[in-house]
């Protein structure tokens, strides 16, 4: 509990590098089309059910409830793994930078560099009261405490069940595609695109982010009305979260 209220980033430069060079060396590798297709299975699991819907759209904003709280939970471990931090720290760190966007004290604002937003440092203290129902969890709170434990315990796991290969690509390149999805989205989301809305930051809507994101390029959107579960705006601006949402929600 010492440090509950400080977003903890220590090991986050070595899951980058380490998932980032896994990455890049087997794609020089011949690799059959399975194991990709199980990273993008994986990548599915943690950036959309985890990241997109559970940690952002329902724990952050609140913008809709589950059908059953069981998807909370399991939802909520997929974002974890993804090796962006715990659901708390997460929530925390979001709730940042919507307060101060494009502003000092935006943690991965882009007038502070793309270095920043590649290797961000988010030792702030935690707005307690933005996360105080998440830490009065028993489940998110354990999540927090022991996130990179955690970590450690699902690849170990993966090993055992399948080796080398499922640690690989069912764990460990999964993580470099969600790592590398929030840095591209958290610099090219205020930076490149349009604008659907005039909102008081530079937020921007970006197609080929919302592609590879779940829909979260389409942040200008976001930002105008972050209340919303569904980020389309235009008929053609596709987000495909939102179509896991109505499945999912009550």
């Amino acid at each position: 509990m010492k440090d509950i209220f400080r977003a903890n980033t220590t090991y986050f430069p070595f899951i980058q590098a380490v998932s980032t060079v896994t990455f890049v060396y087997m794609l020089f590798q011949s690799v059959p089309m399975q194991w990709w297709l199980l990273s993008m299975a994986m990548y599915f699991l943690t950036g959309c059910l985890g990241i997109t819907i559970t940690f952002h759209r329902y724990l952050t904003h609140k913008s809709f409830k589950f059908r059953y709280k069981w998807m909370e939970y399991l939802f909520s471990f997929f974002g974890a793994i993804g090796g962006t931090g715990s659901s708390i720290g997460w929530v925390a760190v979001h709730n940042e930078h919507h307060k101060n966007a494009d502003q000092p004290g935006d943690p991965h604002a882009p007038h502070n560099g793309f270095w920043n937003v590649i290797i961000p440092s988010y030792e702030f203290d935690m707005n307690k009261w933005a996360v105080r129902r998440l830490i009065t969890n028993k489940f998110h709170l354990a999540l927090h405490n022991y996130y990179y434990l955690i970590l450690l315990v699902w690849f170990a796991l993966l090993f055992l069940l399948g080796g080398s290969n499922v640690l690989i690509f069912a764990g460990i390149i999964p993580v470099a595609f969600q790592i590398w999805a929030s840095v591209l989205s958290n610099y090219g989301n205020h930076s490149w695109g349009y604008r659907n809305f005039k909102t008081k930051e530079d937020s921007r809507n970006t197609w080929w982010l919302a592609a590879i994101t779940w829909g979260e390029g389409w942040h200008n959107n976001h930002h105008a009305k972050p209340g919303k579960w569904n980020f389309q705006y235009k008929w053609w601006e596709l987000d495909p979260s939102a179509w896991i949402i109505r499945l999912v929600k009550i």
